[in-house]
């Protein structure tokens, strides 16, 4: 299916009129990238605030070496980290990046196999990273960790996190400097549609015609995609974490640290612990459903399951974090597909696009989201990576 554009004419310059659902860490950088084309009209619509929702309930980590992504898109985990960097430096720490590093743990000899590939693919791009085969190494970069049960993993110091609410803020502003009109508190409540092709959004805070509608909207793309008529691919699976302060501040900076089945990092003075979405199981109505994300507090939430399982990990790896304080909690939805890639491209429905689905990963992927879709939209252009997220694959 080829995009069809119905030409809107300003001067000489023929505009396509592009409305995006949702001002997450997807979404404004899918504007941003869109503004840098003249012949683009971009309007973005946010049921709350900009960088709100799953965007302000991530942990915002860069790692080049993870297991959230295949191998494959390794590419992706290095655009991400130099976009990231470059514009923390270009907004003088604006989206608050911190260099922490990572350490990852690996228990089995497959884990070990994924960190060597990793530490040479990030040798090979020009970052620092050391494959370490002896668990005892692993305490020199995390010295409450227990090595016991380990048989190695990797380091790397260039890495890190940032603030992904604040890098969506960055992203707005840079749209709207380029013309995008962002209109927040505001609830779509139709997509309207003629001859079978999307025409127009109803929202709460008025009606606009449209060539072309992207849903951007994370956990709430379920609701969207109801609205033209679509069943998307996609389930919640829980993001809970907890925020853990040591009575005694560490006397070391705690880097991130990825273990196959949760991870941490330094929130402040604190440490923030979550699981793993890889590490989710499909078959637990627990774990995984279709839930209402309107219904999560920005608080509280975590559930007694979670708790078991944090201090069991917690109890075998680092033991000193068992008696920090709680000083908070929440609780999120992720929006993942059955194979844990995003859905990106043309729906079953003209006109209407999906950029959602990212499964744990859109902070890590916003920045190419951005940059190929808006190709395919402003210049008809392909990409691997667009082949590998179609919809159409669930068909």
């Amino acid at each position: 299916m080829r995009l069809v554009i119905h030409a809107v004419f300003k001067g000489e310059i023929v505009l396509k009129k592009i409305g995006i659902i949702g001002a997450g860490i997807i979404g404004t950088a899918l504007a941003y990238h869109l503004t840098k084309h003249d012949d683009a009209d971009v309007v973005v619509f946010e049921k709350n605030q900009i960088g709100s929702g799953t965007t302000a309930k991530s942990a915002g980590t860069l790692c080049l070496i993870d297991d959230s992504l295949p191998y494959e898109f390794f590419e992706q985990r290095v655009t991400c980290l130099n976009t990231y960097k470059k514009m923390n430096e270009d907004t003088h720490n604006e989206s608050e990046f911190v260099q922490s590093g990572t350490l990852v743990v690996s228990p089995t000899e497959d884990e070990m196999k994924r960190a060597k590939m990793h530490v040479e693919a990030s040798q090979k791009a020009g970052f620092n990273a050391e494959f370490i085969e002896d668990p005892e190494g692993l305490v020199k970069y995390l010295p409450d960790l227990t090595p016991e049960g380990l048989l190695g993993g990797a380091w790397t110091p260039d890495d890190g996190y940032n603030n992904p609410t604040a890098a969506s803020l960055i992203y707005a502003r840079w749209a709207r400097e380029q013309g995008a009109k962002f209109i927040t508190h505001a609830n779509v409540n139709e997509i309207l549609t003629k001859d079978g092709a999307v025409s127009g959004i109803k929202s709460s805070k008025g009606d606009y015609d449209f060539d072309l509608v992207v849903c951007a909207a994370g956990p709430w793309s379920n609701k969207v995609g109801a609205l033209v008529g679509l069943d998307l691919p996609l389930v919640h699976t829980k993001a809970e974490v907890f925020i853990l302060k040591t009575d005694e501040p560490l006397d070391y900076e705690f880097p991130i640290l990825k273990y196959p089945h949760w991870y941490a990092r330094s929130e402040g003075r604190a440490v923030f612990v979550c699981k793993s979405h890889m590490a989710m199981d499909y078959g637990k109505a627990i774990e995984t459903g279709v839930w209402d994300p309107d219904e999560l507090s920005l608080s509280g939430g975590t559930e007694e399951y979670f708790f078991d399982f944090l201090t069991e990990r917690l109890a075998e790896s680092v033991p000193k974090l068992l008696d920090a304080q709680l000083v908070n909690d929440w609780l999120g939805y992720r929006s993942v597909t059955t194979d844990k890639l995003p859905i990106v491209g043309e729906s079953d429905v003209e006109g209407f696009l999906v950029a959602t689905g990212m499964s744990g990963n859109g902070v890590i992927l916003a920045p190419d989201t951005g940059r190929i879709l808006t190709n395919y939209i402003m210049k008809d252009e392909g990409d691997p990576l667009l082949d590998s997220f179609n919809p159409s694959r669930f068909k």
